[in-house]
C-alpha cells in the first residue's frame, strides 16, 4: 500500500502540469488569425500600389512622360484627352492649365505647362515643356512616387536642392536630377514627396509661371 502512495502521489503532480500549461483555446487561436489578418489588410490598404504591377498609364519615365501625357506633345491633344482644364493662366506666349481629381480644389492636381515652338514645327500649337502631379497613382519604374521618402528617392537619383515654396504655409523643399530630368517636391516637416515634374533633360528652369 505504501508503494502504491508513492506512485500515486507523482502521477498527480504530473497531471497538475500538464493543466497548468494546457494550449490556448482553439478560439482564441482563431482570434489571433482574426487579428493578424486585420493588420495585413490595413498595411496593403496604406500602400495600395504596393506589388502591383505599374501600367502604361501610371508610368512616369523622366525626361519624357507622366502616364500619357508626354513632353513637347502638342496641348491640343491634351485637352482632347483630359477636356477643359478647371483652371488656366498665360503669359509671354506661355500657359499654364490644371486638372483637379473631380474638379475637387483641394484634391490631387495635373499642372501641364507649355509654350508656342517659334519658328519651329507646329508653331501655332502650344506644347507640353513641363508636367507636374501630386497624385500617387503615378510611379517612376523603380516604384517612386508622392508618398516616397527622400532616403528612398534618393536610392535612384542624384538630387540637388533648389528653391522650393510653401504650401498652405508649409515649406516644401525641391529637389531636381536634371540630368534626367525631373524634379520631386518634398514636405519638410513629413520628409515625404507632394509632387514630381518631368521635363525635357536639364530644362528644369523653364517655367516662366508659378505651377502651384
Amino acid at each position: 500500500m505504501d508503494i502504491l502512495k508513492y506512485l500515486v502521489i507523482p502521477l498527480i503532480a504530473v497531471s497538475a502540469l500538464a493543466c497548468k500549461h494546457k494550449p490556448a483555446p482553439a478560439d482564441n487561436i482563431k482570434a489571433l488569425k482574426s487579428a493578424d489578418t486585420a493588420l495585413i489588410m490595413k498595411t496593403e490598404e496604406a500602400n495600395p500600389l504596393k506589388g502591383k504591377p505599374i501600367t502604361a498609364k501610371q508610368l512616369i519615365i523622366p525626361g519624357k512622360s507622366i502616364g500619357q501625357t508626354k513632353v513637347d506633345e502638342s496641348m491640343e491633344t491634351v485637352f482632347e484627352r483630359f477636356g477643359r482644364p478647371d483652371s488656366s493662366d498665360a503669359a509671354m506666349g506661355s500657359s499654364l492649365a490644371v486638372w483637379y481629381a473631380d474638379h475637387d480644389k483641394g484634391g490631387y492636381k495635373t499642372s501641364i505647362f507649355s509654350h508656342h515652338n517659334y519658328n519651329g514645327d507646329n508653331e501655332i500649337f502650344q506644347h507640353v515643356r513641363k508636367i507636374l502631379v501630386t497624385s500617387p497613382y503615378f510611379r517612376t519604374a523603380e516604384s517612386i512616387g508622392c508618398g516616397s521618402t527622400l532616403s528612398q528617392i534618393s536610392k535612384y537619383y542624384t538630387l540637388k536642392k533648389g528653391n522650393g515654396y510653401k504650401e498652405k504655409g508649409k515649406p516644401v523643399d525641391v529637389y531636381s536630377d536634371a540630368a534626367k530630368g525631373i524634379s520631386f517636391e518634398i514636405d519638410a516637416g513629413l520628409d515625404k514627396c507632394v509632387g514630381i515634374v518631368v521635363y525635357k533633360p536639364n530644362d528644369e528652369g523653364s517655367t516662366y509661371i508659378n505651377m502651384h
